[in-house]
């Protein structure tokens, strides 16, 4: 790969959300189950941004090994809660009648599951220049948000409504979700061993993460131009 083209890939978790974002200032929407997906590309191009600008420009801004900005692992960490509740409330808020219930309980499971792994057993903030961030917080969380993209289409399946796939309230960014997350479940579960083991392939294969990821952020522009399209032909 050229080092133009790995140069792109590294900056995708930036530029691939102002996608997403440009088109929902364009194609203003006020629908209220899109409400926590705006915020997620808020929030997640704010932390993305802050971990590539102290990863790429360390010489530049002197962060030397010994200063906090060195290891920026936790913004993963910070991004994936992050992920996780706001998408959470995401199918929460398309309120299909399909076990309601259990998406509401799992956030605070998980939660739960968050407090008792950073307080017994890792750290939240990687406190040396070698730890990475916690594969075992992004994989249960992709392991979640997977079992959420589920039950949506099983949903749907059941339901078996007049409208077509491709125009159902939040088809194509669950779809987008579902890719990114199955995509990056066994990446992020087998991370920490790679990342010490095999540095070289674990390096090469996190361009799979940011490919996903930028189908996931085209997918979720996609929803928000036929969202626009609905409203316009109501």
């Amino acid at each position: 790969m050229s080092s133009f083209l790995k140069e792109i890939l590294d900056w995708s978790e930036v530029w691939a959300l102002l996608i997403p974002l440009t088109l929902m200032l364009i194609y203003k929407n006020n629908s209220s189950y899109l409400r926590p997906v705006r915020l997620y590309l808020c929030i997640a191009l704010l932390l993305n941004l802050y971990a590539d600008v102290t990863w790429k420009f360390r010489d530049e801004l002197n962060i030397t090994e010994d200063s906090f900005f060195f290891n920026n692992n936790f913004i993963y960490n910070l991004g994936s809660c992050v992920r996780l509740f706001l998408f959470a409330w995401f199918f929460i808020a398309l309120r299909q009648n399909f076990m309601q219930r259990t998406k509401v309980i799992i956030p605070f499971t998980f939660l739960f599951f968050v407090a008792v792994n950073f307080i017994f057993f890792e750290n939240f903030i990687p406190q040396g220049k070698r730890e990475f961030f916690s594969s075992r917080l992004l994989t249960a969380e992709s392991a979640i948000l997977l079992f959420y993209c589920m039950q949506y289409y099983i949903y749907l399946i059941i339901e078996e409504k007049n409208i077509s796939l491709a125009r159902q309230q939040g088809f194509w960014i669950v779809t987008g979700l579902c890719i990114y997350v199955a995509a990056n479940f066994f990446i992020f579960l087998f991370w920490e061993y790679l990342s010490v083991k095999m540095m070289s392939f674990a390096l090469g294969i996190w361009d799979m993460h940011n490919i996903s990821f930028i189908f996931f952020c085209i997918l979720i522009a996609i929803q928000f131009i036929l969202e626009k399209k609905k409203t316009a032909a109501q």
